[in-house]
């Protein structure tokens, strides 16, 4: 007798950086679906973050025959289904089970080029379809595909929140941990269940969405030799200086793609994520770049 066991997404979590997937001026969120699915072809959230379920969320994944898969954009979770029917998961999925995924940096620069505040790289940061009872009604849930809203330091948990949550971590999960991912089977609103009120697969089944916006901030460049400015260039004399020129507005900083900064018939470069500085005398960040 043959047996075949047959697997269906339960929900998908998709990651995305504005950073890695703007080009230049040119938004990804703007693009058309053709443009969007060449910038995704090189996109690869392993570029700043490890994505792995937590120790006890891996023990009850495979404890209910589910599997957790990477994608270069985040991952899904499958479920075995039934042999009589297609949409019931192979074992039931309670109302109040949960998992937990851990967001852990690899990119140290990574909030110098997001647009969140640079004193939050000590906080958590949660996404979830169902609010912990330590927060406040306003802390904002995971959203659905689609929504097109970034990630805001809104997503940044209090301090009683954070140790509730890592007391459930071992030491090796906190390393490095900037984020958390927990799912459960019922949310805050019906429109983000996994489950339907009959513990069944959804169809479509949930894909929810993080969307991390890349940073902005004024490109300061430093000369060796004095410097003619007029009306019509990108950038100005910063403090009256010669030598040292500074963008009219903020820029993006983006990894692919280039900004155009005008500077009489030359075009300046653009800077990288590594020099960026904050000045809380006039609440501006600054990129630097040495010419």
């Amino acid at each position: 007798m043959t047996f075949s066991n047959t697997y269906k997404p339960l929900f998908q979590v998709n990651i995305f950086h504005l950073y890695y997937l703007n080009k230049g001026t040119q938004e990804y969120l703007s693009m058309s679906e053709a443009d969007k699915e060449k910038q995704l072809i090189c996109y690869d959230i392993s570029n700043f973050f490890t994505v792995l379920p937590s120790t006890k969320s891996r023990q009850t994944i495979m404890g209910h025959q589910l599997v957790f898969k990477l994608t270069n954009s985040g991952f899904i979770v499958w479920t075995k289904i039934s042999e009589s029917n297609n949409s019931h998961p192979f074992l039931p999925l309670s109302d109040d089970l949960e998992f937990s995924f851990l967001l852990k940096l690899k990119n140290h620069t990574f909030f110098n080029f997001s647009n969140l505040k640079l004193d939050y790289a000590n906080k958590l940061f949660f996404f979830s379809n169902r609010r912990l009872n330590t927060e406040p009604g306003s802390f904002p849930l995971i959203k659905k595909s689609g929504n097109n809203s970034p990630v805001s330091d809104n997503y940044a948990l209090e301090t009683i929140s954070t140790s509730n949550l890592l007391n459930e971590l071992d030491i090796h999960e906190k390393q490095n941990l900037c984020g958390i991912v927990k799912v459960a089977m019922k949310g805050n609103t019906a429109s983000l269940n996994i489950t339907n009120n009959q513990g069944n697969i959804r169809n479509p089944f949930p894909v929810f969405e993080i969307i991390f916006e890349n940073r902005k901030t004024f490109w300061r460049y430093f000369f060796t030799e004095d410097q003619q400015v007029d009306g019509s260039d990108d950038v100005k004399k910063e403090s009256g200086s010669s030598t040292q020129l500074i963008t009219k507005q903020k820029q993006p900083l983006t990894a692919s793609g280039f900004v155009s900064i005008q500077h009489g018939d030359v075009e300046l470069p653009n800077p990288n994520a590594y020099l960026v500085k904050p000045d809380n005398s006039n609440n501006k960040i600054y990129s630097e770049i040495y010419m």
